[in-house]
C-alpha cells in the first residue's frame, strides 16, 4: 500500500537513497517518488491518505466512505452487512471508491 501513494515533489528531496556498485564506482543519488515503509510517518499518512480518499468520494460512494472512515485500522477493513447481497455490493463499492485513488 505505502508504494502506491506519491510524496509530494517538494518532499521528495527529504527521502534519498546514495547508491554505489562498486568500491571505485560514483555515488547516484536517488530520490523516492512514494512512501517508503519503515518511516516514523508511513502509518499516518497511509491513514491520512485513505481518509481524504473516502471524503472526496462520499457524495457517489457514501456507504464505502462510511466504511473506510468507521471500520478500518491501517490498511485492514472488517466491516459487514446483514445480507450475502449487501455484502457483496459493498465490496463492490469499496473496490470501486478505491480503486479511484490508484489502490
Amino acid at each position: 500500500m505505502y508504494r502506491q501513494i506519491l510524496v509530494d515533489p517538494n518532499q521528495r528531496n527529504l527521502q534519498r537513497i546514495m547508491w554505489k556498485t562498486s568500491a571505485d564506482a560514483p555515488i547516484k543519488t536517488y530520490k523516492l517518488a512514494t512512501v517508503t515503509y519503515g518511516t516514523v510517518s508511513a502509518p499516518f499518512l497511509a491513514t491520512r491518505t485513505l481518509k481524504a480518499l473516502a471524503d472526496e468520494e462520499k457524495a457517489e460512494f457514501p456507504d464505502a466512505a462510511d466504511v473506510i472512515c468507521n471500520d478500518s485500522y491501517m490498511d485492514d477493513i472488517l466491516s459487514g452487512e446483514s445480507t450475502l447481497e449487501g455484502a457483496k455490493k459493498l465490496q463492490t463499492r469499496l473496490s470501486q471508491l478505491l480503486q479511484r485513488g490508484g489502490f
